[in-house]
C-alpha cells in the first residue's frame, strides 16, 4: 500500500488555525477515509489542534510547547506515530504547524530523510499578498500575548529589507524588521526544496481562496482529502482566528510606544477584543482605516510576492498598486476618546494610566 505524508507548513496568518481545528475535529470521518491527523488518541501531548511536537522534531530543538517533553521525547512520540501509520491500513498522514515553512532553514534534513523514508511527501502552504500579510503579523505582534513587547517592532516606517539573494543568501535573514519576513517567505520555499528534495510543494493563494469562501475546502483538496466527503467544510469551520481591528491595534501601538505598563496594555487589549467579538464599533471613527506599513514598505512587500510568483506562477497576480487611503497615526484626543468608550471594560485606574502614557505626538 502506498503511503503519503502531508506537511501543512503554514504560513502563519493564512487560516492555519481554522484549518487545524477543523481537521482535529474530524477524526471519526477522516480515519475511515484512510487519513490520520494525529491527536490525543496517538499521545496526550498531541491533544492541541496544531502539531508542536512535529516542528520540534523537525528542527531538532524543543522550542514549541510540548507537554514537558524534551527533544528526544518529541522525536519518540513522532517516531511512534510514523511506525503505527506504516503498520496500519491508513494511506495519508497529515502534520500541521503554521511556522513550519518559516523554520525551514533549521530543518534537520538527515532526520527528515529517515522518518519520511518509504512515503511520498507533499508540502502544502498558503501564500498571501505580502503587504497584507506583514500588516497582519504586525497587528498580531501587538495584539497577541507579546503585546507588552511590541516595542521590538523596528522602524517607523518599518525598515526595508534587502531583496532575497537565493536559498542560502544572508540578505533575507537579518531578523531586524517584521517586513523582512516577506523576504523570508521566498527563501523558505527554496530551502524547503533543498531540505526535502523529493517532496511535491503545493502553493495555494490565501487571498483567492478566502475571496471564494473556500479556504478550508481548498486546503483539504490540496492535502488529498476527498472534498465531497466534507461538502460543508467551509461553513462548518467558520473563522477561528479572525484578523483584529485596525483601530485597537493602533491604539495599543501608541500605548506601547508611550511605555505604558504591561498590565495596562493587556487590559486595554482585552477590552478591545471583547468589543470585536461582540461586533461593537466605535462609531465616531467608523470607516477610518489604520495601517503600519508606509507606501514605500508596501512597494517592497509587493516585490517579495512577485519574487514568490516567479517560483509559483499559478499564484494570482496582485491587484494593481494604488496608495492606500489609510492613516498611520491616532491622535491623543481620539485615542483618549476610544479609551473612554472602552470603559467599563477597563477600570478607572487603567484608563488614567493609559491616558497618561499616551504620546502627545502620536506619530507611531
Amino acid at each position: 500500500m502506498s503511503k503519503r505524508v502531508i506537511l501543512h507548513a503554514g504560513l502563519p496568518k493564512t487560516g492555519t488555525t481554522t484549518i487545524q481545528r477543523y481537521l482535529s475535529g474530524q477524526e471519526q470521518k477522516l480515519r475511515p477515509l484512510g487519513i490520520l491527523y494525529p491527536g490525543a488518541r496517538e499521545h496526550p501531548a498531541l491533544r492541541p489542534h496544531k502539531h508542536h511536537l512535529m516542528i520540534n522534531a523537525m528542527v531538532g530543538n524543543a522550542k514549541a510547547p510540548s507537554e514537558g517533553l524534551d527533544l528526544e521525547g518529541c522525536r519518540a512520540v513522532v517516531g511512534r506515530v510514523f511506525e503505527e501509520f506504516h503498520r496500519s491500513d491508513l494511506e495519508n498522514l497529515i502534520w500541521s504547524y503554521e511556522g513550519m515553512a518559516l523554520a525551514a532553514r533549521n530543518w534537520d534534513a538527515p532526520y527528515l530523510e529517515r522518518i519520511l523514508a518509504g512515503a511520498e511527501v507533499r508540502i502544502v502552504f498558503f501564500a498571501r499578498y505580502v503587504d497584507d500579510w506583514v500588516e497582519s503579523l504586525v497587528k498580531e505582534r501587538i495584539r497577541g500575548r507579546r503585546g507588552a513587547r511590541a516595542e521590538s517592532l523596528t522602524g517607523k516606517p518599518l525598515k526595508l529589507a534587502p531583496a532575497p539573494e537565493g536559498a542560502d543568501g544572508e540578505a533575507a535573514h537579518t531578523g531586524r524588521s517584521m517586513l523582512e519576513k516577506g523576504a523570508k517567505i521566498v527563501k523558505a520555499v527554496r530551502v524547503m526544496r533543498q531540505k526535502a528534495p523529493s517532496a511535491e510543494i503545493v502553493a495555494l493563494s490565501f487571498d483567492e481562496h478566502r475571496a471564494k469562501g473556500k479556504l478550508v475546502s481548498g486546503a483539504l483538496a490540496a492535502m488529498g482529502v476527498p472534498v465531497d466527503a466534507f461538502p460543508d467544510a467551509d461553513d462548518e469551520a467558520g473563522v477561528k482566528n479572525p484578523t483584529k481591528s485596525d483601530l485597537y491595534s493602533m491604539l495599543l501601538y501608541h500605548l506601547v510606544m508611550g511605555r505604558a505598563a504591561g498590565d495596562v496594555i493587556r487590559a486595554v487589549g482585552l477590552a478591545g477584543s471583547t468589543k470585536d467579538k461582540l461586533g461593537h464599533v466605535y462609531e465616531p471613527l467608523a470607516g477610518r482605516r489604520f495601517r503600519f506599513l508606509s507606501d514605500e514598505n508596501i512597494i517592497q512587500a509587493r516585490g517579495y510576492y512577485e519574487e514568490l510568483r516567479r517560483d509559483y506562477p499559478t499564484l494570482p497576480a496582485q491587484p494593481p498598486y494604488a496608495p492606500r487611503p489609510a492613516e498611520r497615526r491616532l491622535s491623543k484626543a481620539e485615542g483618549v476618546a476610544v479609551l473612554d468608550w472602552l470603559r467599563p471594560d477597563i477600570s478607572d485606574a487603567v484608563f488614567a494610566e493609559a491616558c497618561a502614557a499616551y504620546p502627545e505626538d502620536a506619530q507611531g
